[in-house]
């Protein structure tokens, strides 16, 4: 029996060896998976990242009054000028000296077969930032005469420009509308502005 036993431990300690100097078993394909790797996706299917496309920088309309243009025999006589738009801002001003910017505009819109709109716009604002932005808008509809509305392409006018040469009573009754406009807000606020020129 003990014989037997020193047999079995020495049985025993062979498979050990086998065990510690045996090279590694191979996994089994259950026990080592395929990494998982990203669909391949073909140059057709494959996303294009949207880029902005160049856009060029708009040009100026190339304005051309033809000879003979007689501006009233276009329009109606009748013209109203009604109040546009009021903005005025409030900000917290800033210590120091401050410097007014005032920037008056006039700017044309074409109404369809209606008429032409023109708007003058006064808007004023510190630098540094002060203690308010204001802007005042007034606009004028010019219908057209119906007899001669075609015989000008009206796209190719400056509406503005000769708003401006044509009509120096209306400039200057928006002029004054707005500059009363102008201070009767900034007089309600403590901060009046004295009337400023057209630039």
């Amino acid at each position: 029996m003990p014989l037997f036993k020193r047999n079995a431990d020495k049985n025993n300690d062979k498979e050990k060896d086998k065990e510690m100097t045996a090279p590694a078993q191979e996994k089994t394909p259950e026990a080592e998976k395929p990494a998982e790797t990203e669909p391949v996706v073909t140059a057709s299917e494959a996303p294009v990242p949207e880029t902005p496309a160049a856009v060029p920088a708009p040009e100026k309309p190339r304005y051309h009054t033809p000879d003979g243009f007689e501006f009233n025999r276009y329009f109606l006589a009748e013209r109203h000028i009604m109040l546009e738009n009021v903005s005025y801002e409030v900000s917290r001003p800033q210590a120091g000296q401050l410097r007014l910017n005032a920037r008056d505009t006039i700017v044309a819109q074409l109404v369809g077969n209606a008429g032409v709109k023109i708007t003058y716009n006064r808007t004023l604002s510190f630098e540094p930032e002060g203690p308010f932005t204001l802007s005042v808008s007034f606009s004028v509809m010019l219908v057209f005469n119906p007899g001669t509305r075609g015989e000008v392409d009206w796209k190719t006018i400056d509406m503005a420009e000769e708003f401006k040469k044509n009509c120096p009573q209306l400039v200057q009754a928006m002029l004054t509308k707005t500059t009363l406009l102008v201070a009767e807000i900034t007089n309600a606020n403590g901060t009046p502005i004295l009337p400023l020129a057209i630039r």
